[in-house]
């Protein structure tokens, strides 16, 4: 009997922000397999066929395919001088067989030949006949750019070579990418830089309803652990990473006009928007290290201010999260709280929600 991937609601940001446009797993899927709602992701299983395009798609790893567990794969290929990858359609002979080629992922492939280790791709060449295949391929061609992005930029002469033993490698590489879905990071960088060239100020952007952000604990992903094993180098990048569809990291940065509503902070699943605050200060922090670039952070800010950079600067570990906006404590000349406001004020939200809502009643 054919299964299915595992669906884990708490990671997914169209469950931890009803709103949220995220369809990168409905993307991949060949199979229309995958119902998108605001509850999330609901998996259709007369449809599925466990490809695990999928779950290799999903930057906060909300599914899981359990036909291709990546860590017990890692830790036998490193054992070995190089591994060869089958795809399961071809029923060709592999070290480790796979549902799908497209469903190796960039951090899992440029682990592997930062090692030294040589990975072989066999199986491409029935991707005209396979089912996967209309996405697969593709899917494939996209992380073997990505992988070509960090050797090139984090990579040093003991990085193994991944091959793909087929007449069309080549032209793999070089069709099998979409060019239009290049950066799926575009729709939230274009949303900040494109399609809102001016900022919302403060007194437009209207604040996120609190039933649409769903409370869950962060939590880390075992591709940002690999992509970071490979940031942590001991020299000095010659150039920055320039950000890519397949890696699943990104810069966050902000423009003037935050106002202070910690949604992205609220919405994020991995703790990469941080909170801090003492008893005269606040500040919203950005730790790269836990950034999977879901860019649900993006979407939830009412300001429109927060956006992916193109290039990825700094990538090995810091002591502590990028500082992103800061503001001083105001203390209520009413009530004697202390608050912040974007902007100098005399009282504090509540105090003034409360003179608006008496105002509306007694006039």
């Amino acid at each position: 009997m054919l299964t299915q991937p595992e669906y884990r609601a708490s990671r997914c940001t169209r469950y931890r922000y009803r709103y949220s446009a995220c369809s990168r797993c409905a993307d991949a899927c060949p199979h229309e397999a995958l119902e998108l709602n605001d509850e999330g992701v609901t998996i259709r299983t007369a449809a599925c066929q466990n490809c695990a395009l999928c779950a290799a798609a999903c930057p906060t790893e909300a599914l899981l395919a359990d036909n291709l567990p990546r860590i017990e794969v890692l830790k036998r290929a490193v054992k070995q001088p190089e591994v060869r990858f089958a795809c399961a359609p071809s029923e060709l002979q592999g070290d480790e067989i796979v549902p799908c080629l497209g469903a190796l992922d960039a951090a899992m492939l440029a682990y592997l030949a930062s090692r030294g280790i040589a990975v072989t791709l066999a199986g491409t060449q029935h991707c005209a006949e396979c089912p996967h295949g209309a996405r697969g391929e593709g899917r494939l061609g996209l992380h073997l750019e990505a992988v070509e992005t960090l050797r090139r930029v984090v990579g040093n002469d003991k990085w193994a070579d991944i091959s793909v033993p087929d007449e069309r490698e080549a032209e793999l590489v070089k069709t099998g990418h979409n060019p239009s879905r290049r950066h799926l990071f575009r729709r939230f960088v274009g949303r900040g830089a494109d399609q809102l060239t001016r900022p919302v100020s403060a007194s437009e952007a209207q604040p996120i309803p609190l039933k649409a952000i769903r409370f869950a604990a962060p939590f880390s992903t075992a591709g940002r652990e690999l992509l970071q094993i490979l940031f942590n180098t001991p020299q000095e990048l010659p150039v920055p990473l320039p950000s890519h569809a397949a890696l699943l990291a990104a810069q966050v940065a902000i423009r003037p006009g935050c106002t202070a509503c910690e949604a992205c902070a609220r919405a994020c699943p991995t703790g990469a928007m941080q909170i801090r605050e003492s008893g005269t200060a606040w500040s919203l922090g950005f730790e790269f290290t836990r950034c999977v670039g879901c860019g649900v952070c993006v979407e939830v800010c009412q300001p429109h201010v927060l956006y992916f950079k193109d290039e990825m600067e700094n990538l090995a570990k810091a002591a502590e999260a990028m500082t992103l906006h800061a503001l001083g404590k105001q203390r209520c000349t009413r009530c004697d709280r202390f608050f912040i406001s974007p902007a100098p004020a005399d009282i504090c939200p509540i105090c003034e929600g409360d003179d608006q809502d008496f105002a509306s009643l007694f006039g």
